[in-house]
């Protein structure tokens, strides 16, 4: 009876780090939305992402079906880097690489959803509030913030869409690929 309450407080004691590491992990404010709706949405861009000195691209395909947005990112050269679902209320990762596993997906799904997704910047979430407006260049800046504390600039091109995410901080640019994917109905 004893070696049994030894071997359970054991294997109790090594979850707990990894659970707590999971916890470390910031929830995303900002993300879930009361307006979230059912429907049917395809867009694909190629992304280009800048954090500290690193530099990447890769592929993103969103598609909604009722209220089901799927993320897949792909290398330039076809690999599966992750796939990210959300419903309207939660991310789930379904798959990602390792050198992604720490990636904080709910962010990256609301920096996404904010540059990207139709509708979603014109109906926040609680606490987050939009300032809209277009610069001297004539370009459409939207300014985002999160309980009154600015977390990121979007900045609308002809051709492309660049995010600054204030708080990582990191730079994305999402530049759109003429739809190839073929619809299922």
């Amino acid at each position: 009876m004893q070696m049994k309450w030894k071997k359970y407080a054991l294997t109790l004691l090594m979850i707990m780090p990894l659970s707590a590491c999971q916890q470390l992990l910031p929830k995303a404010q900002g993300l879930v939305t009361t307006q979230w709706t059912a429907q049917q949405y395809q867009r694909q861009d190629q992304v280009e992402v800048q954090w500290k000195d690193h530099g990447f691209s890769f592929l993103l395909y969103q598609q909604q079906q009722g209220q089901d947005l799927d993320f897949l990112a792909l290398s330039l050269t076809g690999q599966q880097l992750f796939k990210v679902h959300f419903d309207g209320q939660k991310v789930t990762v379904e798959q990602r690489i390792d050198a992604m596993k720490l990636l904080p997906f709910e962010f990256v799904v609301r920096d996404i959803l904010f540059a990207t997704y139709p509708n979603f910047i014109q109906h926040p979430p609680e606490q987050v509030s939009v300032k809209q407006y277009v610069d001297s260049a004539n370009t459409q800046v939207q300014e985002v913030e999160i309980q009154q504390q600015k977390v990121l600039n979007i900045r609308h091109f002809a051709t492309q869409i660049e995010l600054d995410n204030l708080q990582v901080p990191y730079q994305m640019v999402f530049s759109t690929v003429p739809n190839t994917l073929e619809n299922n109905e």
